[in-house]
């Protein structure tokens, strides 16, 4: 833990963001848990239901890098809302045609991942320099 010392008082003051990735991590883990239970189960049933989970999490994770890039703050939102349940949307679709097999197994991993992940958690927070 990083520890700010206040000159006049002597009173260690916790470093807020060290406390909230904490508290961020405590909270991910049973829906990682699930992700993995999900991805496992998945994989049994069809082999290929690793290649669509694993395609699906890695464009989210570039959607979510993308719009990182974008600098105001309503549209950085709006983006990544709308692209993302639109991919949700593809990528349902193309397990219900491609592997039907897996279908349900696709909803419960991508609604868990949707759900779970919040993207401003995850954007990079630049603050001013003394």
């Amino acid at each position: 833990m990083i520890y700010f010392y206040n000159s006049r008082q002597n009173t260690k003051l916790i470093n807020p963001i060290a406390g909230s990735v904490k508290n961020t991590i405590q909270k991910l883990k049973p829906a990682l848990l699930l992700n993995v239970v999900i991805f496992i189960a998945g994989t049994i049933a069809n082999t290929y239901f690793a290649l669509l989970a694993t395609g699906y999490i890695a464009t989210m994770l570039s959607i979510y890098f993308i719009g990182n890039k974008i600098q105001d703050h309503v549209v950085k939102i709006g983006y990544v809302w709308v692209t993302k349940w639109s991919v949700f949307i593809v990528f349902l679709v193309l397990s219900g045609i491609y592997l039907p097999s897996v279908f349900l197994y696709s909803l419960a991993m991508f609604v868990v991942f949707n759900l779970s992940i919040n993207p401003s958690e995850l954007f990079i927070k630049k603050e001013a320099q003394l």
